[in-house]
């Protein structure tokens, strides 16, 4: 498996952009039009994992303060459930060169049974991979609420740190912090 930066590729990138549509709801999604700024000033990159020339997962890197945040993160449908996920996170990992940050979505928030169990699957996926859910900070987005994780440590104020990145990328969501740290597990 190898790690494409294909941030300069318009071709792909317009593929990605099709992808995090078909992979991402719209209230989870930042816009694409932001992205690209960020890609074109070097704040953002766009992989492609591919396996030969076939493409088996794809993820949007955002760098700021320090730290690369997993904004995107997603295994080809027809791949899915035979360890693409793991075998790419280590890639995405030395392609940020430092602490990885991303966000998950809370299980307190679940809508259902089968959505608690998507969502604790997640959060032990990432987990395995040595991973730290992050507490002081909750992320309410139109979506619902997002709970931050790590593979290193991040210093400072979270809330703060959090809100900074967001207020990069949020163009067109309105992003809010709890920093009760209220449901969290």
């Amino acid at each position: 498996m190898e790690l494409k930066d294909i941030s300069r590729d318009k071709k792909k990138v317009k593929t990605l952009s099709k992808w995090l549509k078909r992979d991402f709801p719209l209230a989870e999604r930042t816009p694409f039009r932001i992205l690209k700024k960020l890609a074109e000033s070097g704040r953002a990159r766009f992989y492609f994992a591919c396996e030969g020339d076939e493409v088996k997962a794809y993820c949007v890197l955002h760098i700021f303060g320090g730290y690369t945040q997993l904004l995107y993160f997603a295994v080809d449908p027809s791949a899915r459930g035979a360890g693409v996920g793991s075998a790419v996170l280590p890639l995405i990992r030395e392609a940020a060169g430092g602490t990885l940050v991303l966000e998950v979505e809370d299980p307190a928030e679940a809508k259902g049974d089968a959505d608690f169990a998507v969502r604790k699957r997640r959060i032990a996926f990432y987990e395995r991979a040595g991973f730290e859910m992050l507490k002081g900070v909750r992320l309410l987005i139109p979506g619902g609420v997002l709970r931050p994780m790590a593979d290193g440590k991040v210093e400072g104020d979270l809330p703060a740190l959090w809100l900074a990145m967001y207020r990069e990328l949020a163009g067109a969501f309105g992003i809010f912090l709890r920093t009760d740290d209220a449901g969290a597990e």
